[in-house]
């Protein structure tokens, strides 16, 4: 179970995440989110990232794209109101 700073331990369906291995969560209410998805796309590409891992990057821009796009009002400027001042030392 991995650990995001803002908001805790993270678990995955596969648990193929090390017990303290640092992770980071984003949420499709990110406003940025398509734009970071896009250069870590790019970045992938320029680094020699396999074309399945690229397009799964993209198709899940184009997945966060759609439900800002439904759901305009639940959509958000980053903050880090979740840490709750939880942040470990």
């Amino acid at each position: 179970m991995g650990y995001d700073r803002k908001y805790g331990h993270v678990a995955t369906e596969f648990g193929n995440i090390g017990i303290d291995e640092p992770v980071v969560v984003f949420r499709a209410q990110d406003a940025l989110l398509p734009s970071v998805l896009a250069f870590y796309a790019n970045e992938c590409r320029k680094a020699g990232s396999p074309p399945r891992h690229i397009d799964l990057v993209n198709n899940t821009r184009d997945t966060v794209t759609g439900w800002q796009n439904e759901f305009p009002d639940q959509v958000r400027i980053p903050n880090s109101e979740s840490s709750r001042d939880r942040l470990p030392e």
